[in-house]
């Protein structure tokens, strides 16, 4: 029997398309009988099947009624689905231990895959990570799909849809309230309780201790950020969704950079769970699928690739054999273990989400006319990152030059600016955040020292694995950001970066041009 059919896998070429780069080494099958996560008698993240050989077949697609995934906040006025839903959890959680079903095995998939729990064939010391990549809006759309279904299987409801965390429409930005009672199968006590109630809003750049704006500016703030997420991503997805990963790459080493819109994904993540370490359970990935809102966030999130795609005309994100032929297994809702692949069409895997308006859709942010926002004040020399690492214990500022200034429209539209900040070290087992904001100089590189810049971005990042230092980079469109600060002519822009949380070193800043889609 081929090796990829009795391993439980992420990886691997399925059929050949044509028109495409060379193949370069797709991701392959961990080894289950050799995991190497911790197992503490907290967490135990590895599922039960480990070091049993599994028979795997491919999953056929259901042929069932349209799953309509609503928005949480309105579902509460739907006594019915809300009792069926707390129904399908009770059964779930009721489940004997090592039930393949059972509602803690569940959250152990994504713990196991999450943090480096299997390295991957042939490559001793490399771990597979589905975080951080092109591989995270794929592997968690199965996720929820197989989850879903098993939900639906135990209550005898082929149409039952799990909701989805509408957290970027001011409707929906608070914690919904089918996930606030106490009693409920729903409840997980290990959120931030500040934020358990109705006038708690979501904040995007949140930070834990830093006091930050409520209420109308704060939405405003969300639209702002979730606009300029989608304006820089559609021409170059890699932004919207992160860097490519091959086999023989270690994600957590190498330094990828996840998609900005993982960034949201983990501020969210951040805001619910527990605000101090180890920030059980939303807060880590270890342990946030015991908590049954992190599969409401989840749901959005794919929701929001979804509206990605279809702004792009449902082009094909990336025209690569290893990105498209990625396979998963799951546990399907027969108790079977099954390989999928081509997550792409959503009706093949019968499911669809109600429509909710995208306000941020017509948020425009901010810019900076010198006329409105004028400046005074002493000013600063500003000068470059240089070769040597620095702690991000304060806010940095850095002269970068750009590698073209005065870009005509074709220009833009054929390739987009990037600021990247390069070889960002996090503590082993930390989270950590800070802020990106980019300035335009004077001829002679310096800012007013008053000046606090124009945002364009953020790094944001979970705890993981406990012992193992993080290295990654971040990716920021800034074509756009140029324009607002009306730098276009400037052959050099200041990037200020300023700390939020967390153990950081930064190894260096640069702008680059990268074709666009």
């Amino acid at each position: 029997m081929d090796r990829r059919d009795v391993l439980v896998t992420l990886g691997g070429l399925y059929g050949v398309t044509g028109g495409m780069p060379a193949l370069a080494d797709p991701l392959l099958p961990p080894d289950l009988s050799n995991n190497t996560y911790p197992n503490s008698d907290l967490l135990k993240c590895c599922p039960p099947y480990q070091g049993t050989p599994v028979k795997i077949t491919d999953y056929k697609f259901p042929k069932t009624y349209l799953r309509v995934r609503r928005p949480a906040h309105l579902v509460a006025d739907d006594p019915e689905y809300v009792n069926n839903y707390k129904k399908a959890i009770q059964m779930m959680k009721d489940l004997d231990e090592n039930d393949p079903w059972n509602f803690y095995q569940q959250a152990k998939i994504h713990c196991a895959y999450c943090n480096d729990a299997y390295d991957q064939i042939g490559h001793s010391g490399v771990p597979l990570q589905v975080h951080h990549t092109w591989i995270f809006l794929p592997w968690h759309r199965y996720y929820l799909h197989f989850y879903e279904r098993i939900l639906g299987k135990l209550i005898g409801d082929e149409t039952f849809a799990l909701p989805y965390w509408n957290f970027d429409n001011p409707d929906g930005m608070a914690m919904p309230s089918i996930f606030l009672e106490e009693k409920s199968p729903l409840y997980n006590p290990n959120r931030n309780q500040d934020h358990v109630h109705p006038n708690a809003l979501v904040d995007f750049k949140f930070a834990y201790t830093e006091k930050r704006p409520t209420g109308e500016q704060l939405i405003e703030e969300n639209l702002q950020y979730m606009k300029m997420t989608f304006k820089n991503g559609e021409p170059l997805p890699e932004l919207f969704m992160g860097d490519p990963v091959r086999a023989g790459e270690k994600v957590n080493d190498d330094g990828r950079a996840s998609g900005v819109l993982e960034g949201i994904h983990n501020s969210v993540h951040q805001w619910s769970g527990l605000k101090e370490a180890p920030y059980f359970d939303l807060g880590s990935f270890a342990t946030a699928g015991r908590d049954c809102l992190f599969y409401s966030l989840h749901a959005n999130v794919d929701r929001l690739w979804d509206l990605f795609r279809n702004r792009r005309g449902n082009r094909v994100e990336f025209n690569d054999r290893d990105w498209l032929n990625s396979t998963f297994v799951f546990y399907d809702e027969n108790r079977q273990i099954v390989r999928v692949k081509d997550c792409l069409d959503q009706f093949k895997l019968c499911y669809t989400y109600e429509a909710s308006t995208a306000p941020w859709l017509a948020a425009v942010p901010k810019t900076k006319p010198k006329t409105e926002t004028k400046i005074t004040g002493p000013r600063v020399q500003v000068e470059e990152f240089g070769p040597t690492p620095k702690k991000l214990n304060m806010p940095i500022l850095a002269l970068v030059q750009r590698p073209k200034m005065s870009r005509s429209k074709a220009e833009k539209e054929d390739k987009c600016e990037v600021l990247t900040i390069e070889s960002i070290l996090v503590a082993s087992g930390t989270a950590a955040r800070f802020d990106v904001y980019i300035i335009a100089p004077d001829a002679n590189g310096r800012v007013y020292a008053d000046d606090r810049g124009y945002f364009v971005g953020s790094y944001v990042t979970l705890p993981e694995t406990a012992g193992k230092e993080k290295k990654a980079r971040l990716s920021l469109g800034i074509t756009y950001a140029v324009e607002d600060i009306e730098a276009e002519k400037s052959n050099n822009i200041v990037v200020r970066l300023v700390p939020r949380f967390g153990d950081v070193t930064i190894g260096g800043v640069g702008i680059q041009l990268k074709q666009n889609d």
